[in-house]
């Protein structure tokens, strides 16, 4: 019962029916009763089960995590905000937790990722229709102005009721895909479909083309599609790292990088990223490298606990655009090493889990497709803030979930000992200087 309830829930945080279909319900906060009746059951079943899908390292990195973002709040201009900042991260620490209780055979890691899966398809599907069609393009399809020509006339501007995205060649405008919810900002959308590609292989079975073809080849995709018609470059380069993890064994380095040359080539003759170039003398990348020089002098002027959770925008008018600097300049070298330490954590679990198994175990399949995930979710986070957001914390108690499920399909005899606390802390501290060392490296050279 208690993981049918989870189920639902994280079906549902993903792909939102009632904002879709039905916005009026939403009065009645259907999500927040389903969250408390899944949290309710998650913790009976888990005391009486006495197991959960994770260890007390996890739980108090998490709640250190939260613990320090509103002592961030607390020592900062602004402390009056401190209950709003436990209240906003609530969201994602709290199904961090609610998927640890529930994760604790591979089978329930199967179906989650099943689930996330099923929910961004279904975003993409209704997402592509209201692109080519216009039906609930308002609320599918985000409508940027495209850059100024000298020889724009107002006179030429389509008529916003009745033109239809897919149609709309008059130049003045930029549509991107979106989905609702934590989803309704294209990057965000684009990035979670990078993390969420990997989560439908699990279900490929060697000589059912038939199958393959209708569960993964086409829902692949279409998931692609749906990160084109988004038009986020920082998607694009998630995807680029997703093909080179994952092609690299099979193809080795050189050709893999041939291939990756390739794809780039044919983006750009195609203009995939509409437009919108990724060169360092683009507007908005000029605007981005300006914010990671504030979020640097912000860790500079407070080094221990930063600016404060949810105050970058008062020392600048955009957010920092890099999940890494937004971490480190809000919660300061501490914060950052918590959460970078969960990162680390988890990474360190799928890679043991790797070594640990036979490559033809199921186990060994879904922490190579997570692995994958956590590469192309993170390389995104290089150019989005997302240091909170939800599924980065459901990507890492999935994580945390398999290295459980891996640890118990072992042998009692050969059961590794646990990740040592010295063993992650120095990885955490060592890509902590490298991230910083790269942020300063790269607004110097701009």
């Amino acid at each position: 019962m208690s993981f049918k309830l989870f189920q639902a829930y994280i079906f549902l945080t993903f792909f939102r029916p009632v904002e879709l279909f039905a916005p009026e319900l939403g009065e009645l906060r259907p999500m927040l009763w389903l969250w408390l009746l899944s949290l309710g059951t998650s913790i009976g079943s888990a005391v009486a089960k006495k197991e959960a899908g994770a260890r007390a390292t996890h739980f108090k990195q998490i709640f250190w995590l939260w613990g320090i973002i509103a002592i961030s709040r607390l020592v900062s201009p602004w402390p009056s905000g401190t209950m709003q900042a436990i209240s906003e991260f609530s969201t994602s620490s709290m199904l961090f937790l609610l998927a640890a209780l529930n994760l604790t055979t591979l089978p329930r890691v199967k179906s989650t990722l099943n689930a996330v899966a099923l929910a961004m398809l279904l975003n993409c599907v209704f997402g592509i229709q209201a692109y080519h069609t216009g039906e609930r393009r308002d609320m599918l399809v985000l409508r940027q102005t495209a850059p100024a020509k000298d020889n724009d006339d107002p006179a030429t501007m389509p008529d916003l009721k009745e033109i239809i995205p897919a149609k709309d060649d008059s130049g003045w405008f930029l549509w991107r895909l979106k989905s609702l919810g934590f989803l309704a900002d294209p990057n965000d959308f684009a990035q979670v479909l990078v993390m969420s590609i990997p989560m439908l292989w699990p279900l490929w079975e060697k000589g059912k083309w038939i199958r393959n073809l209708i569960l993964v080849v086409a829902p692949t995709g279409t998931m692609v599609y749906g990160i084109f018609l988004s038009q986020s470059r920082g998607a694009m380069l998630g995807m680029a790292s997703l093909l080179f993890f994952g092609v690299r064994k099979a193809l080795g380095t050189t050709k893999t990088l041939m291939l990756l040359g390739s794809i780039a080539g044919v983006q750009l003759l195609a203009n995939m990223s509409g437009g919108r170039e990724f060169s360092g003398k683009e507007k908005s990348a000029e605007e981005r490298i300006e914010s990671w020089t504030i979020g640097l002098d912000l860790l500079k002027r407070s080094p221990l606990f930063g600016a404060g959770y949810g105050n970058y925008l008062e020392y600048n008018y955009l957010t920092a655009h890099n999940s890494y600097v937004l971490c480190f300049a809000e919660l300061g070298l501490i914060g950052y090493f918590v959460w970078l330490g969960m990162i680390v954590l988890t990474y360190k679990s799928l890679s043991r889990t790797l070594e640990l198994l036979p490559e033809n175990s199921p186990a060994w399949g879904v922490a190579s497709l997570l692995r994958s995930s956590m590469v192309g979710y993170l390389t995104c986070a290089w150019f989005l803030s997302r240091t909170y957001g939800p599924a980065l914390y459901l990507l890492m108690a999935l994580g945390i979930g398999t290295w459980h499920c891996a640890v118990a399909s072992l042998p009692e005899h050969k059961v590794p000992p646990t990740l040592k606390y010295v063993e992650w802390r120095k990885a955490t501290v060592r890509l902590m200087g490298i991230s910083i060392f790269a942020v300063y490296m790269f607004v110097r050279s701009h």
